[in-house]
């Protein structure tokens, strides 16, 4: 049986995934609007899906760093996936400011 203390890790561990993996998508998902706005010439537009996207990142950070406290690193090979997943937005961030950068140029 678990304790109430356990669950209480449970429900948290649970809730932290299901916010890492909120995310995780919402970042990847305007960085990859912001390089496509880049690619249109619309560099104002690609600018604020960047800004949305990297506020993404540092929200992503910290509930990466929760659930690695919660989760003592016990996770699934699932979860763990999606952990390992979160330390990448960072190169989803610089591809989207590499084509900000070619779309200014332009």
């Amino acid at each position: 049986m678990c304790t109430t203390k356990e669950k209480e890790n449970i429900t948290m561990k649970k809730d932290l995934l299901e916010r890492l993996e909120a995310e995780v998508k919402a970042c990847k998902r305007y960085a990859e609007s912001s390089i496509k706005k880049s690619k249109e010439g619309k560099t104002g537009a690609a600018i604020n899906l960047l800004d949305i996207a990297g506020t993404a990142k540092k929200c992503a950070d910290q509930v990466h760093e929760e659930l690695w406290e919660v989760s003592k690193g016990n996770l699934t090979d699932e979860e763990f996936q999606l952990f390992t997943e979160s330390e990448t937005l960072e190169r989803e961030l610089k591809k989207a400011y590499k084509e900000l950068n070619i779309a200014r140029q332009r």
